[in-house]
């Protein structure tokens, strides 16, 4: 304290000494303990910025940079300590190794601590309820939910995009958010609570607040964060999030295994169930589990990503209007004539290339596979990845040795693709490679990818059919929001719909 005298005005009350000295001392104690960069790895900053810097604000600028001086390794400075970058080619090899943790990856980026994150907590602990709800109950019951997303989508739409024949301006990350937060919620906790008002605001915010909180808290002192917590509102709403879900889910949990357990007592079969609810009973198979940090882990997982992936989709068809009508001549074959029959989905196969297309040419993140490194890994080319670190793989959307013409937007690409002899289904949305990682490679790819591009695909049946898209005139696409190496459709932008008259009648077929 005696040094902290000379640097701190006389004069100043002593509760402010002892504040400004907290500050001084957090900073340098988080100076002195921050995790410094691994030798042998070149650290990327760009535009006159320090690494840090460079990351937070340059993300995709600092990884390009990387890519184009090494053709290995390098190191990425961000808000919670240094990040290895392997170029794409180690994709393979690193995608299922046994030395690298999905989990501990991102212990430090959130703060798993701390009320209101319990989700996130859920996840690097007891991550085998959500990975096998999913994995397993979810993707093996994608028929069987498909009436309720058509039910709800048909429902949702109606209630957000009305029946106006005027083009109206939309603000369309907030309408989707809505459309895709009732779709979701209707197969994670059923009909009744993914209507409900409160559930659907947590649905829709949580995730934000808690990436939000995180952010804002990776920027602060190490030991200045337990104080930083106190201060920022959004800490308040997660804490507020969780208590209210636990309110509305509680009770539904208790109803659901009150019911197992009396067929169990008459030696029958519980009830069928198609909802997340029921699947993550079965799954606990009696632990201890909390199903509402599983609701809001699924929830994180899903909304948001697959709210991004729609909003992306509908400016394309903005920019494309040629390939919206192409999409559109495409659902009244196939779910003409077939309905929402099983297959009619996977037959749907230029909107899958669409979808696929559109995540190549502006994807939401130009790194993936993140892991930590639990001991050394000696690669293929000599390197040794540090045991204690942690490590992404570069994306790589533009390999012209792989896509013709990669700069230009071709909605037909991965049809093409599938067309080739042994390729049917090397290029599906849901289909990962070296070559496309947005869902992730290997064993930890997303899970719920199969869902989200039933989700996705139902919904713009009926967003096609049903409206017609247009950017607002004289403004064009909308810029995207930037932070590190994620680009976003930003919450205010800006397209118009109006109501069309559908070829066919997506609500009334068998």
């Amino acid at each position: 304290m005696e040094a902290l005298h000379h640097v701190i005005p006389e004069g100043v009350p002593v509760s402010l000494q002892v504040v400004l000295a907290t500050l001084v001392l957090g900073v340098v104690y988080s100076f002195i303990t921050a995790d410094r960069p691994f030798a042998g790895f070149p650290v990327i900053a760009v535009n006159g910025q320090n690494p840090r810097k460079s990351w937070i604000w340059h993300g995709r600028e600092a990884l390009a940079e990387g890519l184009r001086k090494f053709s290995g390794p390098f190191q990425v400075v961000t808000g919670t300590g240094p990040k290895i970058v392997l170029p794409n080619k180690f994709a393979d090899e690193l995608r299922n190794h046994p030395s690298l943790n999905f989990n501990k990856a991102f212990a430090k980026d959130f703060m798993v601590n701390y009320p209101g994150f319990e989700a996130h907590r859920l996840g690097l602990h007891n991550d085998w309820l959500i990975q096998d709800t999913v994995r397993v109950k979810l993707t093996q019951s994608l028929n069987l939910v498909t009436d309720d997303l058509v039910d709800e989508t048909a429902a949702s739409v109606q209630d957000v995009f009305g029946d106006s024949e005027e083009w109206t301006t939309r603000l369309i990350r907030d309408d989707m958010l809505e459309v895709v937060a009732r779709l979701s919620s209707r197969v994670f906790l059923g009909r009744d609570l993914c209507r409900n008002r409160r559930w659907l605001d947590i649905a829709k915010s949580y995730t934000v607040d808690s990436f939000l909180v995180s952010a804002m808290m990776r920027a602060v002192p190490a030991m200045l964060r337990p104080i930083a917590y106190l201060f920022i509102p959004q800490s308040k709403s997660l804490r507020n999030a969780v208590r209210d879900a636990r309110q509305l889910i509680n009770p539904e949990v208790e109803r659901r295994k009150a019911a197992v357990d009396a067929a169990h007592a008459a030696g029958e079969k519980p009830p069928k169930v198609a909802d997340a609810i029921g699947w993550m009973y079965d799954v606990a198979k009696g632990q201890d589990a909390d199903y509402v940090a599983g609701q809001l882990s699924l929830t994180m997982a899903a909304i948001h990503t697959t709210t991004e992936t729609s909003c992306s989709a509908l400016l394309d068809i903005c920019e494309y209007p040629d390939v919206a009508e192409q999409l559109r001549q495409e659902i009244i074959e196939v779910i003409g004539q077939n309905g929402w029959a099983k297959t009619s989905l996977y037959k749907l196969k230029l909107m899958d290339s669409f979808l696929k297309e559109g995540q190549r040419v502006r994807p939401m993140g130009t790194s993936t596979m993140n892991r930590y490194v639990e001991k050394d890994i000696k690669l293929s080319d000599g390197t040794i990845l540090p045991q204690g670190s942690r490590i992404m793989v570069a994306s790589n959307f533009m390999d012209p040795t792989i896509y013709t013409e990669p700069e230009k937007f071709d909605a037909a690409r991965f049809l093409k693709m599938r067309q080739q002899p042994g390729q049917e289904n090397s290029w599906q949305f849901v289909t990962t490679s070296p070559a496309h990682t947005l869902f992730g490679h290997g064993q930890h790819a997303c899970p719920g990818r199969f869902f989200a591009s039933n989700e996705v695909k139902i919904a713009l049946c009926y967003l096609l059919l049903k409206y017609d898209w247009r950017f607002v005139p004289e403004e064009g696409r909308p810029a995207p929001r930037v932070m590190e190496a994620i680009s976003s459709v930003d919450q205010k932008s800006q397209i118009q719909a109006r109501r069309r008259k559908a070829e066919i009648d997506l609500d009334n077929l068998e």
